[in-house]
């Protein structure tokens, strides 16, 4: 009698490919995650279980093996809590996937399922001030290559407070010029979002785009790279090091932060925190679920306490947030104004 093939290999399969891509329709990024932490943990079984990846069978994929190879990654590979939690993740949703495929195994799998999240500590959210905002922005020569792109790349950063992936995926089509300006957002979850864009950005995306006739190509990229593609998350990452490290002199306190796509999120919340606008606009303005996560921008500017929310400016010659935001005091108004 054929002995019954138990490979989860075919399961792997099944969940990449229909699970999470067809059925969820989880976006890329989230697939490649997943993806790394599934083959990181099936070759450190297939090591434990001294076999190849190719001859593990479902019964070697224990709660056992699911634990050492979490102490692995934090102890021999030396990663972060949080990266240990997000491969934890992958192996949770995996392993509910299995359950139901697997019901004879649903035991063992839900043992993993049930592996807590270790706490991380908080860092200190870091953000940009106005007047580095500012330096960055004015080092950027609009006249060299791509020098125009990454101004309007990195302003477009700081008026929306988007997502790097966000950015990435923008179109010429999610711009609506008419006034009130704005720019449509697709976040996480595929979660469509509409952000305002203050006067100066809009005229800046619009003179941008005039430049090689893409403002008549609804579904052309907003922005490319050197080779015509459309930018990714990695090209817009190096963006801002290299501008941020050629501002460092003009602004040497650029040089003490480590500065990132998310940093220009924090600060967008930040500058519009500090020019009093309500936590419910910055929410729906960011695109977060639960107003909690709004809510941890109040404790991480204790001088913005003491001066009592007092106003602040955009970078280069824009007016106040105040000013800008004057006929934006809620979402419902706001929307009333399209």
């Amino acid at each position: 009698m054929r002995k019954k093939d138990n490979s989860p290999m075919k399961f792997v399969q099944s969940f990449f490919q229909d699970h999470l891509a067809a059925n969820r329709g989880v976006s890329q990024n989230t697939i490649f995650a997943y993806r790394d932490g599934i083959k990181m943990f099936l070759q450190f079984a297939a090591v434990k279980n001294r076999k190849p990846v190719g001859k593990l069978q479902l019964d070697d994929l224990t709660a056992n093996i699911a634990l050492d190879f979490l102490k692995q990654l934090e102890g021999e590979r030396q990663n972060s809590v949080i990266t240990r939690n997000l491969r934890l993740a992958a192996l949770r949703t995996f392993f509910l996937f299995m359950s139901a495929e697997d019901p004879l195994r649903c035991g063992e799998y839900q043992r993993i399922i049930a592996i807590p999240i270790k706490r991380a500590p908080r860092r200190v959210m870091e953000y940009l001030e106005v007047n580095e905002v500012k330096a960055i922005l004015e080092e950027i020569d609009q006249s060299e290559p791509f020098g125009e792109r990454d101004y309007v790349l990195l302003s477009l950063l700081h008026n929306t407070g988007a997502r790097v992936q966000e950015i990435c995926d923008l179109k010429v089509e999610s711009i609506r010029f008419e006034a009130p300006a704005i720019i449509t957002l697709v976040g996480k979850g595929k979660k469509m979002r509409h952000v305002p864009l203050w006067p100066e950005t809009a005229e800046l995306l619009r003179r941008f785009l005039a430049v090689d006739g893409r403002v008549e190509n609804p579904k052309a990229a907003l922005f490319l790279n050197s080779n015509g593609q459309p930018i990714g998350r990695f090209g817009v990452r190096y963006i801002i090091q290299s501008r941020v490290t050629a501002a460092t002199a003009r602004c040497p306190t650029l040089g003490k932060k480590r500065i990132g796509p998310h940093t220009f999120r924090h600060a967008t919340a930040m500058h519009l925190l500090q020019s009093g606008v309500e936590l419910t606009v910055i929410r729906s303005w960011l695109g977060h679920v639960n107003l909690s996560t709004t809510h941890a921008y109040i404790e991480i500017d204790l001088a913005m306490k003491r001066r009592a929310l007092a106003a602040c400016k955009t970078a280069g010659k824009v007016p106040a947030l105040k000013q800008i935001l004057s006929k934006n005091k809620d979402v419902v108004n706001w929307l009333e104004s399209l």
